[in-house]
């Protein structure tokens, strides 16, 4: 930062505060001697020294001493001297694997007594939030001298000059929310079913636990002995989730007061220039709503702005809707102080569609007046058109047949995940559980529940499966078929099992049953060894994976996907996975575990930084560009985590997520849905949790019917860390997982599960169906990796 605002922003920087802040941070010791700069980490930084997450903060009674400066006066005193404005910079983190403290999202007291001594002497100061979560904003009304607000969500590697270019007026800043930012994080509906909260009001740890629980042996990689296993989560909120939520309820509920509940709306952001946006026309034809568009800059600064398009649907009361819904949207050019610029942009009428999970068991657009507006953001209406249906069209086979983009009929897939039907309406009933939380009942653990908690794996005759089923293995052909050969070959093209049925079954094991950070080469048949990173931030090694890849490659750190989701510009979002693509080709990669893409449900996941918004739409349209940007130039993406994992606490534990399967397609598998259809992604990361009775890694309903069914996709299902005792091979195997991230394998050196299939593959109970679907598993690798830079 320092570097960036005096190269980049052109400004000169009190040296005296610079140096007091690295003291304090090299030696926790108040101190304004001259030095340098610490030195910025890797990416295994965090890992190597833990430490480091927690920084050392100055004292704010430092600012008030006399003995330190060069002077008689005190830091702040020579600060005022130094410059009429102050800047203040507030950070927050996040952490795989920890839920954070609603504490956590509001001011410190360290943080008080800095803003109250700050802006008690300087009467400009422009606060900058370097957090990638949603902070409880409304101290800034407590502020009048905080005349500037810039959030900077973590801005990556050059991320820096852009903050110095913006705060000297080089660059107009054009961002917008991707999500909701409130007075007070806990008044997000979904905070009533996340965690319980104890007295002093946080989280406590191994909430929603079933009350006979089961424990279970772990292996040493986890700690060893007996862990308990068997907690829930209830998504009661159903579709009102983030905006959906306050949007719709502000304008249904009359008793709402949402100017004191929301500090900043969805897509809410503000330029150094004002625009103004016109809905000129919209059209329908062929399936498409056409919008064109007119901006004109009406200040004195060039600048970009976003046009946002919303769609409010009528509402019988049949179908759960929200009022305001995000279906498309466009970043302008830069655009000249004075000028009128016109868009076209358009979006399919089936995008409206409402998944009926009580009636039809399908997507159905109910007749009505559809309100298409262009929207500041998602609280005010810019511009809006009416778009007339006239009669229901329900897309299954008895009435109008598939959604255009779907490849065969969506249909009930996810009525076991369902759990009680008490899912939040408009009639915004205060005893639902949407408000209460758990009830005592949901805490007992059925039979069904209890058994879903053990894998007993079905038997070839459990399968019908006969002798003659067997596939052929090993096959050896008069002309050796080698996976260039199948570059340019279709999915559905029978070449494809030919070209399986030549791998033994060890290959075959060990190709499905060894991938933590890797996808195994078998050289006779011309398969490249693939080096697969972890991301989300980066393409690059830590020294997790760099036991299995050889390396720890530090590489770019690219803004965090909020960032990407904040730019609201598809293009950009492309040229990230361009530019994450040619990284992967120099070091060697050709696989990322990345995007990570989960809904942002509630502001407490501590992965959340991970993540791009509340919203599928943004986070999957962004998401996708940047998925075709690195597909394009040859690198599998492998988008994460699939699905609902949205919880960090116990969220390896069996934990068992209930949700109404209007929820589950309406938000959170909309973004993943956007992956495949518009991203062209060829890999999937399954998650830890369980959908329903089933662990989303072996989801029949999810990765056979809907992921590949409906949606086409053609590529591979990895599992995430497969270290935990339901992450069953087997199970992973049968049900339509290709890949198991078996990190034991990849830290001990490469035998674990690759002989546990092995095992299966060749027990007569199992061995047909076990090796028909390695041949499957194996296909789906395999063409992803033919699609790769690694085969020429």
């Amino acid at each position: 930062m320092e570097t960036a605002l005096e190269k980049d922003g052109r400004f000169e920087l009190n040296k005296e505060l610079l140096y007091l802040h690295y003291n304090y941070f090299k030696t926790v010791r108040l101190s304004v001697k001259p030095t340098s700069a610490p030195d910025n980490g890797t990416p295994s930084e965090f890992i190597e020294n833990p430490s480091i997450t927690h920084l050392p903060e100055v004292p704010v009674s430092a600012y008030s001493n006399t003995e330190l400066s060069y002077n008689d006066n005190t830091l702040l005193q020579n600060a005022k001297d130094f410059s009429n404005i102050a800047v203040v910079v507030l950070g927050r983190g996040g952490s795989e694997n920890i839920d954070l403290n609603p504490d956590f999202f509001r001011l410190s007291e360290n943080e008080k007594e800095l803003l109250d001594t700050v802006c008690h002497t300087f009467e400009d100061v422009v606060l900058i939030l370097n957090t990638a979560c949603t902070m409880e904003a409304g101290f800034i009304e407590d502020y009048p001298s905080i005349k500037s607000v810039l959030w900077i969500g973590f801005p990556g590697e050059s991320g820096a000059k852009s903050v110095a270019r913006i705060l000297s007026g080089e660059v107009n800043p054009s961002g917008r929310l991707p999500d909701t930012w409130v007075y007070n994080n806990l008044n997000h509906i979904t905070s009533n079913n996340f965690l319980s909260l104890d007295d002093k009001g946080n989280w406590i740890d191994g909430s929603y636990k079933y009350n006979d629980a089961p424990t279970i042996e772990v292996g040493q990689i986890l700690g060893g002995g007996e862990k308990q296993v068997g907690y829930f989560l209830q998504y009661s909120e159903g579709i009102y989730v983030g905006y959906r939520y306050f949007e719709t309820r502000s304008q249904t509920d009359p008793s709402f007061k949402y100017d004191s509940e929301v500090k900043y709306p969805f897509g809410y952001g503000l330029s150094y220039t004002n625009f103004d946006q016109k809905l000129l026309e919209l059209q329908e034809e062929d399936g498409n709503i056409n919008l064109r568009v007119s901006v004109k800059n009406t200040g004195e600064t060039a600048g970009k702005t976003v046009i946002q398009v919303y769609y409010n649907p009528p509402y019988s009361g049949k179908i759960e809707k929200s009022s305001v819904n995000l279906v498309t949207f466009k970043k302008t050019n830069l655009i000249q102080a004075g000028e009128t610029e016109y868009y076209t942009l358009s979006f399919p009428v089936e995008d409206m569609a409402s998944f009926d999970y009580k009636n039809y068991g399908a997507y159905v657009l109910e007749s009505g007046d559809y309100k298409i507006s262009i929207n500041e953001n998602a609280h005010t209406i810019i511009d809006s058109k009416v778009f007339k249906l006239g009669s229901d069209i329900i897309y299954d086979a008895e009435h109008d047949g598939k959604r255009p983009s779907d490849m065969s009929v969506a249909t009930r897939q996810f009525s076991d995940a369902m759990r009680t039907d008490d899912y939040l309406t408009r009639d915004w009933n205060t005893e639902a559980r949407a408000f209460t939380g758990p009830k005592k009942e949901d805490y007992i653990m059925d039979s069904e529940i209890k058994d879903s908690l053990f894998y007993t794996p079905p038997t070839d005759e459990d399968l019908g499966y006969k002798d003659s089923d067997m596939p052929l293995v090993g096959q050896k052909l008069d002309n050796l078929i080698l996976l260039s050969d199948m570059k340019n070959v279709p999915k559905d093209d029978p070449l494809w099992d030919k070209f399986v049925s030549q791998m033994t079954l060890d290959e075959l094991t060990d190709l499905c049953g060894d991938g933590a950070w890797h996808i195994h080469g078998l050289e006779r048949l011309g398969i490249p060894r693939s080096l697969t990173p972890d991301g989300s931030m980066a393409i690059a090694a830590t020294v997790y994976s760099g036991a299995t890849m050889g390396t720890d490659g530090a590489g770019i750190t690219y803004p965090s996907p909020m960032i990407a989701a904040a730019t609201w510009n598809q293009e950009l979002a492309y040229l990230v996975g361009v530019s994450v693509a040619n990284e992967g080709k120099a070091f060697g990669y050709s696989g990322w575990y990345a995007p990570s893409m989960n809904i942002q449900r509630t502001p407490f996941d501590g992965r959340n930084f991970e993540y791009y918004s509340e919203d599928g739409v943004l986070s999957g349209k962004i998401a996708a560009a940047e998925i075709r940007g690195a597909t394009e130039n040859g690198i599998i993406t492998f988008s994460k985590h699939f699905v609902m994992h949205d919880r960090q606490s116990n969220g390896r534990d069996q934990i068992m997520v209930w949700a109404n399967e209007q929820a589950i397609r309406e938000i959170y598998l909309k973004p993943f849905e956007l992956a495949v259809k518009e991203g062209g992604s060829l890999g999937i990361m399954s998650s830890f949790n369980y959908i329903g009775h089933a662990w989303a890694g072996a989801n029949n309903s999810l990765l056979n019917n809907v992921l590949r069914g409906e949606w086409g996709f053609k590529g591979l299902v990895i599992t995430d860390a497969n270290v935990y005792p339901h992450m069953d091979v087997q199970n992973m195997i049968l049900n339509g997982g290709d890949l198991s991230l078996d990190v034991l394998a990849g830290w001990m050196g490469g035998e674990n599960h690759n002989k546990v299939l092995l095992g299966k593959a060749t027990n007569p109970l199992y061995d047909i169906s076990m090796v028909t679907a390695l041949q499957k598993a194996a296909k789906n690798i395999l063409y992803a990796v033919s699609r790769s830079w690694v085969v020429e």
